[in-house]
């Protein structure tokens, strides 16, 4: 047993849907941080498969189980976790990746350092789905200390920018409104574009943690521009300023490129359409140019 004061140092939420099967990972991977004072809060979103009782397995008083009355969503987790946790700063984990052992470590020393500092973006190794050319490759982010040079490389795919690589202050995640609870996709993108308006955001090439590869996450279905329309809906400055642009050109090259390898010349047609429907013909096409011309390759989101 590991006690801790009132007031951790840090505050983890880990929202959990029917992953009993690698939910002990991701807890186990908090059990072996250097640093010692912080606290779990492991959400429960409405799971039937034994999560809960993974969960309840773990004999630590710095770990608290939320129970959600039905399936509402990992943002809606998230956002209870947020609501509950006790310490200055936020991190998150999925319950299919983990923390390597000085993750939090690293990035508390981070806001000790620069007390200005409002939002913290890490790096991390993707573990590769089964036939990948490497088993595992490192998606390692610039240094970025200015929120004007944040924000341009959020916008144009600079940042690798997964939910669990983000480390917030908890007042700054509540002002900036939590989590938008109506997107299943891009959420953190969105998280970011709004903390990034008004606080004070880096980003570092420190490599923390794990994420693995999942066939069935958001991130592999086929939406990803449906969600990038409904992204530049809500900051139409994603479209409208000319040096944001290229990430969302890019977002439909990538997408073009996945419905290639397969033969769905038909879905990239469907993209196209579904970009002019949104935005005008003129536009879509001006996209499809820039997404489709040579330039040097952005990272992938």
């Amino acid at each position: 047993m590991t006690s801790i004061g009132a007031t951790p140092k840090v505050s983890v939420i880990l929202p959990v849907h029917n992953r009993a099967d690698v939910l002990p990972r991701a807890i186990g991977s908090l059990l072996e941080q250097e640093l010692r004072d912080w606290e779990l809060i492991v959400v429960d979103d409405g799971s039937t498969d034994g999560s809960v009782e993974v969960a309840k397995s773990f004999d630590d008083p710095r770990i608290t189980l939320l129970g959600l009355d039905q399936n509402r969503g990992g943002n809606v987790a998230r956002n209870a976790g947020i609501r509950a946790a006790k310490a200055p700063l936020i991190a998150f984990l999925d319950s299919d990746d983990r923390y390597l052992p000085d993750k939090l470590a690293r990035v508390s020393a981070e806001f000790d350092r620069s007390p200005e500092l409002d939002l913290l973006v890490d790096s991390f190794i993707k573990v590769q789905p089964p036939g990948s050319r490497k088993a595992e490759v490192v998606r390692r982010n610039p240094v970025i200390n200015d929120r004007e040079t944040f924000r341009t490389a959020l916008f144009t795919r600079q940042l690798w920018k997964a939910t669990p690589a983000i480390t917030v202050r908890r007042e700054v995640a509540l002002k900036a409104g939590l989590f938008d609870e109506t997107l299943r996709r891009l959420q953190d993108f969105d998280f970011l574009i709004r903390v990034s308006e008004f606080a004070n955001c880096a980003s570092t090439e420190h490599v923390l943690w794990v994420k693995y590869w999942d066939a069935n996450a958001i991130s592999a279905q086929d939406n990803m521009i449906a969600a990038n329309v409904e992204l530049v809906r809500r900051h139409p400055e994603y479209l409208a300023t000319a040096a944001y642009r290229p990430g969302l050109a890019y977002a439909l090259r990538l997408s073009a490129w996945r419905k290639a390898k397969r033969g769905d010349v038909g879905g990239i047609a469907r993209d196209i359409r579904t970009l002019a429907d949104a935005f005008g013909t003129r536009q879509a096409a001006l996209l499809a140019w820039e997404a489709l011309r040579p330039r040097p390759a952005l990272r992938r989101p």
